[in-house]
């Protein structure tokens, strides 16, 4: 099975868009899901490189380990509706994949993560709402639920950023 989803959009902000636009999610979708929560990690990674506060490093590294957990999920999800083998693509084959440059972190954008992190969740539970398999349905709502911790710890880096 083909780890790259069959209709790559050309950049993350088109992908999340298409994704955005479904209540359900299919094989394909799921791929492409993947390459998003993969490309979670070196974002979250680039922003605790922008910011002083050891906790506030500690909370951004966690959601971005957590963005890979979730890939690790959607991985899974593919395998017991495909009964095949599905390889996560390597970050370096990763369109969305690369570490951003140096971020200027910032309340303003760190508010605009927490309402990205509350959509994350509000889709994977619309996912799971339409999706006929259980354990499908389960992995996608913990996903969801893990997005929804994103967005309050991304709210407790902006209370240490404030002092």
């Amino acid at each position: 099975m083909s780890s790259l989803p069959a209709d790559l959009p050309e950049n993350f902000g088109a992908a999340f868009g298409k994704l955005s636009g479904l209540t359900k999610l299919e094989v394909e979708d799921m791929k492409l899901m993947i390459l998003l929560e993969t490309a979670g990690e070196p974002l979250y990674e680039a922003l605790s490189d922008g910011v002083e506060s050891e906790e506030a490093k500690k909370l951004l590294l966690q959601n971005g380990r957590e963005e890979t957990a979730h890939a690790h999920r959607l991985k899974k999800a593919i395998e017991t509706l495909t009964g095949e083998n599905y390889e996560i693509p390597a970050l370096a084959d990763n369109p969305y994949g690369k570490k951003p440059a140096a971020i200027e972190v910032n309340v303003e954008m760190l508010r605009g993560l927490v309402q990205g992190e509350t959509g994350g969740f509000a889709l994977y539970q619309l996912y799971a709402d339409n999706e006929e398999n259980a354990e499908v349905a389960e992995l996608l709502r913990q996903n969801g639920r893990e997005e929804a911790r994103h967005g309050e710890r991304v709210e407790k880096v902006i209370e240490l950023l404030a002092g």
